[in-house]
């Protein structure tokens, strides 16, 4: 929740401003303007607008270079007054081109402008003191290319800052989607109520909406946080023109979510702090809303102090505002049939997110929650954030053409995302709470352990329609219970409820009712067969129980057998296998007699009765393990802490495979197709440890904390 404002950097805006106003004359094509670190504005002629903005991402572990994502670069294009100017990604293609010669002459204007934080908004007038709506692109673009009148709206409702700086990395891609953009302005001495904030808003909103004899103009309210909370009013106080409501780490349970900042807000405490000591907090809660590996250092610079925009005073109002529960009852936030989305960040250290968005989930009749697994809770200005993408993704994006109403009658194609109006909430066996409660469980291991995750992007969309099951296909660790449930968290993160095979001597030891809690079923012969075909994704290890007891030597090796069913059966109800590896577990436990030197030891006859008496097996003997660090025997496995990396590679689709079943080379080079990709996931992941410096726990631990330690921000 913006604590942490922005200042806005005249250098930069006057240079965008200028270099834009010069071309607005005679646009040429080959005339590129900086909008961002990694963003650039085209003007071609003909007067059409291109955007081409490229997504790569920061290397996965930071500063090694053994992962960094592909580029894809994204090119939009709009014509001002035309369907054009609303429609979403046109197309997706990967560039790898020698640079021009006129983008080696913008190279000196390009590493001038990147080299101050990027700001296409306004400086904020010291003599503005009403409630406003700001125009972010006006000062950023020419008078022809800023979007027009009838172009789909969407209107930022910002953290506690207020001014709207918050947007200003997602309004590259806001833009090129077609949206025409503004910003709530809140001054710092405004002590409005809640009720008194939405008779301001309310009738610029109006104004903004209506552009032509009555018709209304496609309205998107996103609220951040603090913002979040009033943008929930603003729905509900407006059903007739909201046509979406978009959500991102709402603070509707901020008594809850920060009892400290909670508590000093009641106390009158946080407006009695000195100016210095208001500055040292802000610095301290910076590492606590912003994750630093995925923020660049033009992000943080973004985020300078908001010293000028929200004062000690005017934080302890906006928190007394928060501590009032934002004034609306569950039963009111019921009755907002708005269609919603709630974007909650799996890795807020500020507010419960996740908690919180599964709540409002359950309260708003048509609304859909989506967990962004690597984001901390200034979403927005992630690098790896593209906010329009996110919208069309889920089928938030705007229509092609405005409507005379507010609901707005949107066609659904095979393979896209639901339309919002098309939303059902689809039931589960496993309910969210369930899966929630077991990330709570599952985080203090999750400190321990500091899962690292590559490969998600290459994930099918979790809610693509017509739906399709998906069977993930991965090798087994030593015990299973190291990463197991980590890696069912993790997908479930990202969208995909995933039902474990668990083998039945679990139920016959009375923790199966456990399993069963946290999406497992009971392994048997047609169990996944019956899960895939109702549609559901499926967590399945080939090499089974003898990949868990694992022998000497044998780590991370695939004890697959030679049967291709599964491969049989993916094909038959055309589900997507999702290869992956996983690597930690195995590492963690050191054998000190497995299943061969029991088998050989005396004891070997009277194993071999007993489970030949109950139908296991002999590759189902456990080893025995030593404790870390003292070499005694234990008969409980207890692991030293290793670090658990986990790989996606790239998914096989079944249906353009198109093996055919009755052909066993077909099915059997299928297999070995899946197999050699988990094998090279493992091999790939082998090589990105041996990279890592934080692989061993106290190096972590001391990466962990450097994070978290405030870094003092010179106040200009």
């Amino acid at each position: 929740m913006a604590l942490i404002g922005a200042h806005a950097h005249k250098l930069l805006c006057t240079h965008l401003n200028s270099s834009l106003a010069r071309d607005s004359q005679a646009p040429s094509a080959s005339q590129n303007v900086t909008f961002g670190a990694s963003t650039r504005l085209n003007f071609p002629a003909m007067g059409v607008m291109k955007l081409v903005f490229q997504d790569t991402s920061a290397t996965l572990l930071a500063g090694h270079g053994v992962d960094s994502y592909n580029q894809r670069c994204r090119v939009y294009s709009a014509r001002d007054s035309s369907p054009a100017a609303t429609s979403s990604l046109e197309q997706v293609e990967t560039v790898d081109e020698v640079e021009t010669e006129a983008e080696k002459e913008m190279t000196t204007l390009t590493e001038t402008v990147t080299s101050e934080p990027s700001c296409p908004l306004p400086d904020v007038p010291s003599s503005m003191v009403q409630v406003t709506l700001l125009n972010p692109l006006k000062s950023s673009l020419p008078p022809s290319q800023v979007p027009s009148n009838s172009a789909p709206l969407l209107v930022y409702v910002p953290g506690m800052d207020c001014t709207g700086q918050g947007i200003r990395r997602q309004l590259p891609g806001l833009v090129a989607a077609g949206y025409d953009v503004r910003c709530v302005f809140i001054p710092s001495d405004d002590r409005s109520s809640w009720s008194q904030l939405v008779q301001k808003i309310l009738p610029l909103m109006e104004k903004e909406v209506e552009f032509d004899s009555g018709k209304r103009r496609h309205l998107t309210v996103l609220g951040e946080s603090f913002g979040g909370c009033l943008a929930i009013r603003l729905a509900q106080a407006a059903p007739h023109i909201v046509s979406r409501l978009v959500l991102i780490n709402p603070a509707t349970n901020f008594i809850e979510s920060n009892a400290l900042a909670s508590f000093a807000a009641r106390t009158g405490l946080l407006s009695a702090f000195p100016e210095p000591l208001y500055e040292i907090a802000q610095d301290i809660m910076l590492p606590l809303m912003v994750r630093k590996g995925r923020v660049s250092r033009t992000g943080n610079e973004d985020m300078l102090s908001p010293i000028d925009f929200v004062p000690a005073q005017c934080a302890a109002w906006r928190f007394s505002m928060l501590n009032d529960s934002f004034g609306l009852s569950d039963t009111e936030i019921q009755n907002i049939t708005v269609p919603t989305i709630l974007f909650a960040s799996a890795k807020d250290r500020v507010l419960f997110s996740t908690a919180e968005c599964l709540r409002l989930q359950r309260l708003l009749p048509n609304s859909k929650r989506v967990i962004m697994a690597e984001s901390g809770h200034t979403l927005l200005f992630e690098d790896a954030i593209d906010l329009a993408h996110l919208l069309d993704k889920y089928g938030f994006a705007p229509p092609l053409s405005p409507s005379t109403s507010s609901t707005t009658s949107e066609s659904h194609t095979e393979g896209q995302p639901q339309q919002p109006n098309q939303l059902l909430k689809r039931k589960h066996d496993v309910p969210d709470e369930q899966y929630d409660e077991l990330g709570m469980i599952l985080e203090p291991w999750k400190i321990l352990t500091s899962p690292y995750v590559t490969g998600a992007d290459s994930l099918p969309h979790p809610e693509m329609e017509p739906r399709r099951p998906r069977l993930f296909v991965g090798n087994h660790t030593m015990f299973g219970i190291y990463d197991s449930p980590i890696l069912v968290h993790e997908l479930y993160t990202r969208g995909f409820r995933v039902r474990g095979l668990a083998h039945p001597g679990h139920w016959a030891t009375g923790v199966g009712p456990v399993f069963e809690r946290y999406g497992n079923v009971k392994a048997s012969k047609f169990s996944a067969y019956k899960l895939l075909k109702d549609g559901e994704d499926v967590l399945l290890f080939p090499g089974g129980s003898r990949e868990v007891c694992k022998r000497k030597g044998e780590e991370y090796k695939l004890m697959w057998k030679e049967t291709v069913d599964f491969v049989r059966m993916a094909t038959r109800l055309n589900a997507i296998i999702v290869p992956f590896g996983i690597l930690g577990a195995d590492d963690a436990y050191n054998i000190l007699y497995d299943g061969d030197d029991f088998l050989a030891s005396p004891l070997g006859p009277v194993i071999r009765a007993i489970y030949k008496r109950f139908d296991i097996g002999m590759e189902n003997i456990y080893p025995l393990t030593t404790l870390p660090g003292l070499g005694l025997p234990s008969v409980i496995p207890v692991p030293s802490i290793e670090r658990i990396y986990i790989h996606f590679a790239d998914p096989v689709d079944t249906t353009a495979y198109k093996c055919n079943l009755k052909n066993k080379e077909d099915c059997k080079d299928l297999y070995m197709l899946v197999k050699n990709r988990v094998e090279d996931a493992i091999v790939y992941l082998k090589q990105v440890r041996e990279q890592d410096p934080e692989r061993e726990l106290p190096t972590r631990v001391l990466g962990k904390i450097g994070r978290l330690l405030p870094e003092r921000k010179p106040r200009t």
